[in-house]
């Protein structure tokens, strides 16, 4: 199946480079949409984005806000030369912060009844796929399965326990252990490219586009942000169109109402606010 899929990838990538779509214009590298920018960032396909135009997973800019995300921080931090105590000394503040808040506070939409039923770990977005219960329900076990691959020790398999760990010492020092030597690999060595590159969304309202950082690759992301680089290589995953946002999925199901799915769309389009939590 991931041969398959592998093959299929290679197969529209190598169309996209045939059809000439496979790099974007000057006006399209500064946020406009013309007639083949579509086309270009069709989804499932590889590109090469600007960074200017790039906002991190929980919807700040990269350019200019970085230091507006917590893990953005997380970067300073390690760039600096800070201890790894001090470094999860400091996400300390940012998790005990966000440990008691609910899905509704994390989103800036405190009036949101539907939102504050959830902690602020099974948030998702309107444009996405998933709806918020689905999110409660699995979230932990995907934790679990995450974290216990990257050396995170867990008590049991208990639903309880894994949510417990999820605001845990432990977990802070392994995500700064984790962050940590990526950094520093990179920095090094550089980038090692593979075929599994990262998954980023676009955002389109009228005839401008801005893009976001997907669940995978956001490490990197980050760090490659802070070293500078001008450009990020990803695949997109969709499209997300703010004249169709009444047909998003966590709209329709009555999680958002029209009006706050906007707003959060406006807002990660700006870069300026921060949503999503740490965890």
């Amino acid at each position: 199946m991931f041969k398959l899929k592998k093959t299929i990838l290679f197969f529209f990538d190598l169309l996209k480079k045939f059809l000439l779509l496979s790099n974007l214009n000057r006006n399209e590298l500064n946020g406009y949409i013309l007639r083949f920018t579509i086309p270009k960032l069709y989804p499932n396909t590889k590109v090469t984005v600007p960074y200017s135009l790039g906002r991190t997973v929980r919807g700040v800019s990269f350019d200019k806000n970085l230091h507006l995300d917590p893990a953005g921080r997380l970067c300073k931090d390690i760039s600096n030369g800070l201890k790894a105590s001090e470094i999860s000394n400091n996400l300390s503040l940012v998790f005990n912060e966000q440990k008691d808040m609910s899905a509704a506070d994390i989103l800036n939409l405190s009036t949101n009844n539907n939102l504050q039923k959830y902690p602020a770990w099974s948030a998702v977005m309107p444009w996405e796929k998933l709806s918020i219960e689905r999110m409660f329900n699995s979230y932990p076990e995907t934790f679990y399965k995450n974290r216990h691959s990257r050396g995170l020790v867990f008590e049991n398999r208990d639903r309880l326990s894994i949510i417990k760990k999820m605001y845990s010492k432990e977990f802070i020092k392994n995500r700064v252990n984790q962050m940590k030597e990526l950094y520093e690999s990179i920095e090094r060595k550089g980038l090692i490219k593979d075929s599994n590159l990262p998954k980023i969304n676009i955002l389109v309202n009228g005839k401008e586009w801005r893009w976001f950082m997907g669940d995978g690759g956001n490490h990197r992301s980050y760090i490659l942000a802070h070293l500078g680089h001008d450009s990020f290589e990803a695949r997109i995953g969709s499209i997300i169109d703010k004249k169709k946002a009444a047909a998003w999925h966590n709209v329709k199901n009555g999680t958002y109402t029209v009006t706050e799915a906007r707003q959060i769309f406006d807002c990660y389009f700006d870069g300026k606010k921060v949503f999503r939590g740490m965890v």
